[in-house]
């Protein structure tokens, strides 16, 4: 895809207040804040300092998009705005609630549980589950709704990715994109706020990505979900509202997307999965006609306009096969002229 610096405006970071795009954005409140955070993990006695006084605000409703080299610090940042990591110094503050080295985890699985939803390469999907199961299982966990509700909703979740004639099979028997997409499936089961994202195409082909990026996007435009994204893929930085760029540790750099570059960006995405779309359903159109001799297609195709038996007799067809005298073939009829 078309990749132009000019459709990035970079904003100082420094800046105690970014100017919003427009009023109904000024309303929107920060639902992550990160100030000045620090993690350092310990290896034996010495410390690997991951993060380094990252500050950080991020609206209801945007899609960030953080890049940046391996060992930039991405995947930490997101690990500690999904409560998975806890800061070793600042303030962080997630849909409200104020994250420290102290907070207890009780209140950090209760966050994740009802705020937060976590989407990974790997999948993580439990091998032992089928894909409806994998998808009800943090309902049963929250107890909200009763296991034929939540039964219902997963299957209703399933058809939203597009995966309605899989929702039985298991995780061995589905590809890398169909799996994927259970696990946006089951991230989606409770109704979070917030949708954190580590490379989630990096294990996709080309057709897949564009599939699963399609189904974030329509969860951003549509549903309002916050998204964060962690990828290496910068073509992906197009379908973002802001691009954070990572570098040792600090936020090098803020870019926001202009909505001109971010909407013809989403037009080209929706127009190439349209297709593919399109050529799957002209593939299973075909396959249900494969195996079916002429014969038989033709008559099923006039008892269905007359409601009437059809001898199958009375239907001229070409012959499938053709049956030859033993003289036909060469090597035999000069045997017998030899003889």
């Amino acid at each position: 895809m078309r990749t132009n610096n000019d459709d990035f405006q970079v904003i100082d970071i420094n800046s105690s207040a970014l100017k919003p795009m427009n009023d109904k954005d000024e309303k929107k409140k920060d639902i992550v804040v990160l100030k000045n955070v620090h993690k350092t993990y310990l290896l034996g006695v010495e410390g690997v300092t991951a993060l380094r006084g990252v500050s950080l605000n991020i609206k209801e409703g945007e899609f960030i998009c953080i890049l940046g080299t391996s060992g930039g610090g991405k995947t930490t940042m997101l690990n500690i705005i999904g409560t998975i990591d806890k800061p070793t110094k600042g303030e962080v503050f997630i849909a409200g609630h104020k994250i420290k080295s102290s907070t207890e985890d009780k209140l950090l699985a209760s966050l994740r549980l009802h705020h937060l939803a976590f989407v990974f390469q790997t999948f993580n999907l439990l091998s032992s589950l089928t894909a409806v199961e994998n998808v009800e299982l943090p309902m049963i966990l929250e107890g909200k709704l009763s296991r034929s509700e939540a039964r219902r909703r997963a299957i209703n979740l399933l058809e939203k990715v597009g995966l309605k004639e899989r929702i039985n099979h298991f995780p061995n028997q589905l590809s890398g994109g169909e799996q994927q997409r259970v696990t946006i499936a089951r991230a989606l089961s409770n109704n979070p706020k917030i949708l954190l994202l580590d490379e989630p195409t990096g294990d996709l082909d080309t057709k897949n990505t564009d599939l699963i990026m399609q189904t974030i996007v329509d969860l951003n435009l549509k549903e309002g979900i916050t998204v964060v994204m962690v990828t290496h893929d910068i073509g992906l930085k197009n379908f973002a509202t802001k691009v954070v760029r990572m570098l040792d540790g600090k936020i090098h750099k803020i870019e926001e997307n202009s909505v001109e570059n971010r909407r013809e960006h989403l037009q080209t995405l929706r127009q190439i999965v349209d297709e593919y779309k399109e050529l799957e359903n002209a593939k299973n159109s075909n396959q249900d006609n494969l195996g079916v001799r002429e014969g038989t297609k033709k008559r099923d195709e006039v008892e269905d306009h007359h409601h009437q038996d059809v001898k199958l007799e009375e239907i001229k067809t070409k012959p499938k096969f053709e049956f030859r005298k033993p003289t036909d073939y060469a090597a035999i009829a000069y045997a017998k002229r030899e003889a």
